[in-house]
């Protein structure tokens, strides 16, 4: 009897191990760091199905080819120790695991103290009039939350008949004007663009133009209205003729240069609720996350009613995203709105049969009427419901709710790729990054890849970790030149210290004024010229996670002051300049020393290869030699120019980042 059950048992095994399931396609990692001496060890669930070996590559953040792979592993290996790395910064890996009949992959971006991001670029704020009134306060305060998180802000506000070419114009003016515009928020029913004669579902009678609001953040273009002469989709607002405003490409024209995302409550009536009053309940859960005030489980769920579907395997998005995001044990397939309804869990993805108002083993848009989604990042994908500008949307059905997810896409077809939001990015630079993948992360097959239907719904700007924000900041003159700033400590467990930002207007660039981050709760300015001034104190901690380890910064709090007294003494006489850098190449730091005839006031930036300016800061030289201490470890590898301007003399450097 002993033996018949041990030979059921192995017959049970393999054919559990040769059966494909969609979490085979998936390389499911994490990371453990160490910093001395300094390594990242990848660890990953073995993958059961055939007898693969494992292939690993690795590259920076910025890189576009992955070029020599490190290592070939056997099937029983289940993890690899990296030892050509650094402190104070990160790595992507792209880990493959290839048999004879099936292949499977997994990304990471893992890093040892990788550095804080400070600044994040301009975002283009663009609110649909209707909520400019009843949500000022709301949007009043998003705009804080976002100034706090290291953005810039410019803001538009249009009515909801004015067309997407008006809305494309004023962005792109901006574009041009303004060095690192980033992105792109589109907040309530501003124009919706629509282009291609594409079907990403695969239905035919769902062939014609879908929505597209990557036409925002594609600004190169071409976008063209003369080509398609499609009419005959059974939906109106996917036939496609020439010259009826509806574009002719189903692929990006070109790759998006902006990060793009959309909080739309428009036409759902299944909602007990005015738009008016789902942006006001999604715009104070949104703030309460970025607070650090809300109980969220850093755990995963996957709801997968489609299963492995021919190799596209549509939920190995979330079998391959979530473990570098809330590690590999606290992933679980369970029901979606269910436990979301009564959970707090971070990510969820759900994908099954779907019809405009529902996904099959998910449910309806009235599920999601009727119950909270206590989540904070979705994803879904069934068919139909990723043209989202239709009643009662299942796709935007999640941020309707009450209370509401914040963000969700539809995931499948393409895939997206989160990993870079486990050291501190936000999910729109995920979205960006996952519109333009085609090659540089080879998860195949990809149906759906360079597309223009592909969108993320909710707040472009949120991260996976915040941090309590600091309390009571208050800025006041010193009698001997600029302002001394005092705050209260961040209640947060495992604050390092803070580091302090000062501008001159409110939602423009914070120039950071200590290289090292101060750790008791006062800070002396004494370079601050003439003038009204806001500074910004924000908390820093060494946030770890499944993929190692970095430096997570709150959202700032500020204060305004006008400073009446100046230390900085502006010379009539223009100064001779010679100005050395050093160590070039530089890695973390760049050390500025600059020689000079005169005393003077001198402003410093970095540029980069494309004209972006960063690090602008103002500091009073005095006759003979200065030095300064810049951080760069947040810059990508490249060309920079150092310019150092005071009164009419100009000098420019140029210098490598590593």
């Amino acid at each position: 009897m002993r033996s018949l059950f041990i030979l059921l048992s192995l017959l049970v095994f393999g054919s559990m191990a040769s059966a494909q399931v969609t979490e085979d396609v998936a390389v499911e990692l994490s990371a453990v760091t160490q910093v001395s001496p300094p390594q990242i060890k990848l660890k990953w669930k073995r993958v059961l199905y055939d007898t693969p070996t494992y292939q690993i590559w690795r590259k920076s953040k910025t890189a576009t080819s992955w070029g020599v792979s490190l290592v070939t592993l056997p099937m029983t290996d289940s993890e690899y120790a990296d030892n050509s790395v650094i402190v104070d910064s990160a790595y992507e890996y792209f880990v493959k695991a290839v048999g004879p009949s099936i292949t499977s992959a997994g990304v990471i971006y893992a890093g040892i103290k990788a550095p804080a991001i400070h600044s994040r670029g301009i975002m283009i704020l663009v609110v649909d009039s209707t909520f400019t009134v009843p949500c000022a306060t709301k949007i009043q305060r998003l705009m804080d939350d976002l100034s706090g998180d290291g953005w810039q802000i410019i803001r538009h506000d249009f009515g909801r008949s004015t067309t997407d070419v008006t809305i494309k114009a004023a962005i792109t003016a901006d574009y041009t004007s303004h060095a690192n515009v980033k992105s792109v928020l589109l907040l309530g029913h501003v124009a919706v663009p629509y282009s291609g004669d594409d079907n990403p579902d695969g239905h035919p009678d769902h062939l014609g133009a879908w929505p597209s609001d990557i036409f925002y953040g594609s600004i190169a273009g071409p976008w063209t209205d003369a080509v398609i002469n499609d009419p005959g989709s059974s939906y109106p607002a996917n036939q496609n003729i020439p010259g009826d405003g509806k574009y002719d490409q189903t692929l990006i024209p070109s790759l998006a240069e902006l990060q793009v995302s959309r909080i739309d409550f428009a036409n759902m009536p299944a909602f007990p609720a005015t738009e008016v009053q789902m942006m006001d309940r999604y715009l104070n859960k949104d703030h309460v996350y970025k607070m650090d005030s809300m109980l969220v489980l850093h755990k995963a769920l996957i709801s997968d009613n489609f299963g492995y579907f021919g190799g596209e395997a549509f939920a190995g998005n979330g079998w391959r995203n979530f473990p570098p995001l809330v590690g590999r044990d606290s992933v679980q397939a369970l029901p979606f709105i269910s436990t979301l309804a009564s959970s707090p869990y971070q990510w969820a993805y759900g994908c099954g049969g779907g019809s405009f108002t529902s996904a099959g083993g998910i449910g309806t848009t009235a599920n999601f009427a009727s119950n909270p989604v206590n989540g904070i990042f979705t994803m879904l994908f069934g068919s139909y419901f990723g043209d989202w500008n239709v009643q009662d949307n299942f796709l935007r059905a999640p941020l309707c709710s009450n209370p509401p997810a914040l963000t969700n896409c539809w995931a499948g077809r393409p895939h997206w790729f989160f990993h870079h939001m486990a050291l501190g990015e936000n999910i729109g630079f995920s979205a960006n990054l996952s519109q333009n993948n085609s090659s540089i992360y080879p998860i195949y097959p990809n149906n759906g890849a360079n597309q223009i239907h592909s969108g993320l719904m909710g707040d472009l700007s949120l991260r996976t970790d915040y941090i309590k924000p600091v309390l009571n900041v208050n800025a006041t003159n010193l009698t001997t030149g600029g302002a001394i700033i005092n705050w209260t400590a961040s209640p947060g467990a495992g604050v390092l210290g803070y580091y302090i930002y000062r501008a001159d207007s409110a939602y423009g660039y914070y120039t950071r004024l200590n290289a090292t981050m101060v750790s008791g709760t006062t800070y002396s300015d004494p370079t601050a010229s003439l003038g009204l001034k806001y500074y910004m104190v924000r908390p820093v901690k060494l946030q770890t996670t499944p993929s190692g380890g970095y430096y997570n910064l709150g959202v700032g709090v500020t204060d305004t002051i006008t400073i009446t007294n100046s230390t900085l003494q502006v010379s009539s006489v223009q100064p001779v300049m010679n100005i050395s850098l050093f160590p070039n190449p530089a890695q973390s730091n760049l050390n500025v020393a600059i020689n000079t005839d005169n005393g003077c006031v001198a402003t410093m930036y970095v540029v980069n290869a494309q004209g972006q300016v960063f690090d602008r800061v103002t500091k009073q030289l005095k006759a003979g030699n200065n030095q300064y201490t810049l951080s760069v470890s947040d810059l990508a590898a490249g060309v920079y120019q150092m310019v150092v301007i005071a009164g009419d003399t100009r000098v420019v450097k140029e210098w490598l980042k590593l």
